[in-house]
């Protein structure tokens, strides 16, 4: 594996108002030893690359086939890190370059040094992202917060890309639940640290927890202060610019929207889409339940 250069703290004359950031080095530097340990959890062949853009330097995880299958690009939701693809990685690695990307924005081991203020300042830092990787035919998967930058990216700038998979994308196709927005905000911004683990099995509704990303993404939102666009829900025109496949999983009892809405206007609106409500899950979707589905999805549209 490639070592991973050390993580400098900020300089104190960088905009911390403007950008995200964490609230203190000594809670950045516990963030990043809980970070490591969760990482324990993927490939140790894994490689990591940090690659420079206009918002700051971006890092990625890199896993799996040379050269066999398309690349398959993975974008985490909001305080997860690409530590959540642990379970994922190995399955998509067997026939594909694996990238997993750590969001700028977001805690983990890119760095932002320049606001995230619209939809197009997204799409253009992944954008600078897939350039400088040299990926010209993407799969990109994403998972709620990830999962709405990739519909973004599809709308925005699809040249690159081959197939977006969509794992109950946030607030995308039918917005968030009204029960849904005082747990999260009292989670996210002031709640102790039991309200966030319950916050998150709340979410999970009945999938298991692993202990060491639960603690990483507690951890995320008691000690990063994220400076960016919420998740959009996407206008019905926008909705029909995106001509790239596209296979959204949903779950029926996620707490934070209305799965079946949510279905219903992705196939109305979307050419081609593949939908699938997964029964009895909630809005985290685990590996074992989709990674054979994505395969099949990414792997009929080989080249």
């Amino acid at each position: 594996m490639v070592q991973q250069k050390e993580q400098q703290p900020k300089k104190k004359d960088e905009p911390k108002n403007l950008v995200g950031h964490f609230i203190n080095i000594e809670a950045e530097k516990e963030f990043l030893k809980i970070y490591d340990k969760a990482m324990e959890q993927w490939p140790n062949s894994r490689q990591e690359i940090d690659i420079e853009t206009a918002y700051g330097p971006t890092h990625v995880y890199h896993y799996g086939a040379k050269k066999e299958g398309n690349p398959i690009l993975l974008l985490h939701g909001a305080n997860g890190t690409s530590a959540s693809w642990a379970n994922f990685v190995v399955e998509f690695g067997k026939k594909h370059p694996v990238y997993a990307v750590d969001i700028i924005g977001d805690a983990g081991r890119s760095i932002q040094k320049k606001p995230i203020q619209s939809v197009e300042d997204y799409s253009a830092w992944l954008d600078q992202v897939l350039n400088t990787l040299e990926l010209k035919r993407v799969h990109l998967v994403g998972a709620s917060y990830g999962g709405w930058m990739a519909l973004n990216q599809a709308i925005h700038s699809s040249r690159t890309l081959q197939s977006i998979t969509l794992i109950e994308p946030a607030r995308a196709f039918a917005g968030i639940r009204k029960i849904a927005w005082p747990f999260m905000l009292w989670a996210s911004m002031i709640g102790p640290d039991f309200v966030r683990r319950s916050f998150i099995r709340w979410t999970s509704r009945g999938s298991s927890t692993n202990e060491k990303q639960l603690e990483l993404v507690v951890s995320a939102m008691r000690d990063y202060k994220m400076l960016r666009i919420s998740p959009q829900y996407v206008s019905d025109e926008d909705l029909q610019l995106v001509k790239v496949p596209v296979l959204l999983l949903l779950g029926e009892k996620s707490p934070l929207h209305n799965s079946q809405s949510a279905a219903n206007r992705a196939q109305k609106l979307l050419q081609g889409v593949e939908v699938e409500i997964l029964p009895k899950a909630g809005h985290k979707l685990p590996a074992d339940l989709v990674n054979d589905r994505i395969l099949k999805f990414i792997n009929l549209r080989a080249e």
